[in-house]
């Protein structure tokens, strides 16, 4: 029996062929966890499983690599801002305001939420121009306003009607930052 080289171009070619296989066989959700875990190692407070979530369910994630997970972060987070001002502006969360303080606490928290919105659109800007720590300042501004908006409410003795969306806000900026810090 006489054996090829292992230096020929068959072999290579057998070779690229088993590793576009293996690669492609661990799917999309294998490329997106190990992004998750790789931002996980670098920064403890990201969830595997919730970055996980978020980017199986936002269509391109699959497909995107780090630069384009961190623009996806932003998205997800813009939609979230967005999602928790149509809650307290349609009655989804809340009676109509009893006061004027409660309304005005009401008010804050719209207004919150619609700059934490702003916050990431902002930081997919600056994603989209290739300007890690603007786009990094942008996204860090989001844990105080979330908790300006939980910090009004009780203020006028409400409890807060978003602990989803406010975790889920905080976490998604965390992922931002995370996985915006393995762009290379």
């Amino acid at each position: 029996m006489i054996k090829a080289p292992s230096s020929s171009p068959m072999a290579f070619a057998a070779a690229a062929a088993a590793l576009v296989f293996v690669s492609a066989w661990g799917g999309a959700d294998a490329t997106i966890e190990s992004t998750c875990r790789v931002a996980a190692a670098g920064d403890q407070r990201v969830d595997v499983a919730f970055c996980t979530r978020q980017f199986l369910a936002f269509n391109g994630a699959a497909d995107a690599d780090d630069w384009g997970l961190a623009r996806t972060a932003a998205l997800v987070g813009i939609s979230l801002g967005d999602d928790a001002i149509f809650d307290l502006t349609h009655g989804k969360l809340f009676p109509p305001p009893a006061d004027k303080k409660a309304e005005a606490a009401m008010d804050v928290c719209v207004k919150a939420y619609d700059q934490v919105g702003l916050a990431f659109a902002k930081t997919s800007d600056e994603l989209r121009s290739r300007r890690y720590a603007p786009a990094k300042e942008q996204v860090a501004r989001v844990p105080a306003l979330v908790q300006r908006c939980d910090a009004g409410l009780a203020k006028v003795g409400l409890a807060s009607p978003l602990p989803k969306y406010s975790a889920d806000c905080l976490q998604t900026a965390i992922i931002a930052i995370a996985i915006t810090n393995l762009i290379k």
